[in-house]
């Protein structure tokens, strides 16, 4: 049992690799491959050097292995009568595969959580953080008239962007979360850190509009508390546990089957 290459006694040049018997053909491939080149031709930036392996026929070969297993797995346990016959219901069966094997992954604790954070406290080290009252016009004559009623002291930021006064409108940077400095526009960003706390800023025009914003809050650079990324941690932890267990039941997967695959029938795809 387990992979197998084969360089002699092959079969149809449409068959690419064979799990069981059962084929994988060159048409599957290149309808797989088809559907990932239009979408990479749709992206503002060229690819990776990683999407473009992803696009090869090998890789798509490979992905499509791994499906097929998956069926199988689903055939062995019920979940589905006859792989291929329905798309759809192909996607819901390897999909019910995947969660029976997440459910042996358990979720980690806080003791774990806390061990990743002190082990790789350089990965939760920040810059200084803000919370902000950020109010977004789209005209600078409006945004200076508004601040010299916000400076008078005549009207707060939170009433001026609830009643829209000028047209102003919150902004969601800053004012529900910590931000940095690097999170904001460069006109902003650059402003920030010379702000006093509750100082209103002179109007900042950048592409997305005119800016008035006001300090609420900073807090020096350092590492970020665990209890702000406990959970984000653990997540990252089950994530990775989750992968880790794909990929043993993938490996042993493949030893419980024979894989035959035909490089040579990829090589023009």
């Amino acid at each position: 049992m387990g992979t197998a290459v084969l360089t002699c006694c092959s079969p149809p040049k449409e068959v690419v690799a064979t799990i069981d018997g059962e084929s994988i053909t060159r048409t599957e491939v290149k309808v797989r491959l088809k559907g990932y080149r239009e979408e990479s031709t749709t992206e503002t930036v060229p690819p990776t050097v990683q999407q473009n392996q992803f696009y090869s026929a090998k890789a798509v070969l490979e992905q499509l292995i791994n499906e097929r297993l998956l069926l199988l797995e689903a055939r062995r346990q019920g979940l589905i009568s006859d792989a291929g016959d329905n798309p759809d219901s192909n996607q819901t069966a390897m999909r019910k595969v995947l969660s029976r094997l997440g459910k042996e992954v358990p979720y980690p604790n806080l003791v774990e959580a806390k061990r990743f954070y002190e082990e790789h406290t350089e990965e939760f080290a920040v810059t200084p953080r803000y919370h902000l009252e950020h109010l977004l016009l789209n005209s600078e004559h409006s945004a200076w008239e508004l601040k010299e009623l916000l400076d008078k002291g005549e009207i707060t930021m939170a009433e001026a962007g609830r009643k829209q006064v000028a047209g102003a409108r919150i902004a969601d940077s800053g004012k529900n979360r910590l931000v940095t400095a690097e999170e904001l526009p460069p006109g902003l960003a650059e402003i920030l850190p010379r702000l006093k706390l509750n100082e209103i800023s002179p109007v900042i025009a950048t592409p997305y509009g005119y800016h008035l914003i006001r300090v609420e809050k900073r807090l020096p650079a350092g590492n970020i508390p665990f209890f702000e990324v406990e959970n984000r941690i653990k997540d990252m932890l089950f994530a990775q546990r989750l992968q880790n267990n794909y990929q043993r039941w993938l490996k042993q997967s493949k030893e419980q089957h024979t894989i035959e695959i035909f490089h040579q029938h990829l090589s023009d795809l």
